[in-house]
């Protein structure tokens, strides 16, 4: 067994925030993805088979001789900047954790740590942030912050505004506890959901959060469009009305990688081809390949039908007719929006 105090000591070094767990299954997690999927709370349930969730749940799925778990989190807080919104050039909001790439940041980070470990230690690692394994599930095992009513980890540090990722590793350290830390009885979360997508503490219903549906394919129901507000991508309402998120220090950026910023010009989204799009926009998770380039179109189009603003008028027209069935109806509906003020 190795000392965990110098990976610790790294680790906040290069400011990041480590923790360390076993790298046991997770089987309680295993359970309640299986009954959520079952219970039809994810948006695509296809994905969550049995055998999916189970390698979902294990990190020895990526190092076999896995022993041990290096959680770590990174803070993305910054403030928020004005919306330059003027008469016919709208822009729309991009959620905050999504502004610059904090998870490749983290990634570049954790590699660094990971070069580190094996120099001193020996052995091997394997390193992800956004990765594909249950990540806050082991954040919470391993103390770097408990679980919100929303489902968002809450680091006592940085609240929830961190980015989390891992550096699987088959030496072994020595795990931390996890955190006794709960909401008590504030339920802000749950009652600022503009969709009432938190179905009860700890429990999402993904078919009508906003944050998940900014990456669905598909005509998003009039219900939740009316309170979409102008997001091109993400939402983050529930962390903003979070008491543990409140007065946390705004920090200088983390990361320059990906910067997009807080406000994106819609008229221009639109008028861009998926290339243009993703060149324009690289080095961030919004032009990443799992991102659905349609999906951000229609985002572009629900905000105009809540701006209201007539000038974007002849933009949505040309979409009424578009061959894409999922632009032309969010076009319509838009239109409508905007012609009754």
């Amino acid at each position: 067994m190795i000392d965990a105090e110098p990976i610790k000591n790294y680790g906040r070094q290069s400011g990041v925030e480590i923790r360390i767990t076993r790298a046991l299954p997770l089987d309680k997690e295993a359970r309640r993805i299986l009954e959520q999927t079952r219970a039809g709370l994810f948006i695509n349930p296809a994905r969550w088979s049995p055998a999916e969730i189970k390698k979902f749940c294990d990190m020895k799925t990526a190092l076999p001789d896995a022993r041990s778990v290096i959680t770590a989190a990174l803070n993305y807080y910054t403030p928020d900047e004005p919306d330059p919104s003027l008469p016919g050039e709208p822009y729309g909001l991009v959620a905050r954790y999504t502004r610059r790439n904090y998870y490749l940041e983290l990634r570049r980070r954790l590699r660094r740590l990971a070069q580190y470990i094996k120099k001193e230690y020996g052995g091997n690692s394997a390193v992800y942030a956004n990765g594909p394994f249950a990540e806050k599930p082991l954040a919470q095992r391993s103390g770097l912050g408990f679980y919100g009513k929303h489902s968002v980890i809450i680091n006592p540090r940085f609240g929830s505004w961190c980015v989390i990722g891992e550096v699987i590793t088959d030496r072994e350290v020595p795990a931390d506890k996890p955190l006794t830390g709960t909401c008590g009885s504030c339920r802000k979360c749950m009652d600022a959901c503009p969709t009432r997508a938190i179905i009860r503490p700890y429990v999402l219903d993904r078919r009508i959060c906003i944050q998940a549906l900014t990456n669905w394919v598909g005509v998003v129901p009039d219900r939740i469009a009316k309170v979409w507000g102008n997001r091109v991508y993400g939402c983050t309402i529930c962390q903003d009305v979070c008491p543990k998120n409140i007065n946390k220090k705004s920090l200088p950026p983390e990361t320059e990688i990906g910067v997009v910023g807080q406000w994106l010009p819609i008229l221009d989204i639109l008028a861009m081809k998926e290339g243009n799009y993703r060149a324009r926009y690289s080095n961030n998770q919004m032009s990443a390949g799992w991102i659905n380039y349609p999906a951000i179109k229609r985002n572009c189009l629900i905000a105009l039908g809540n701006i209201r603003d007539s000038k974007t008028l002849p933009t949505v027209n040309k979409f009424l007719k578009d061959r894409d069935l999922t632009l032309a109806a969010t076009a319509r509906w838009a239109k409508q929006r905007i012609t009754r003020g």
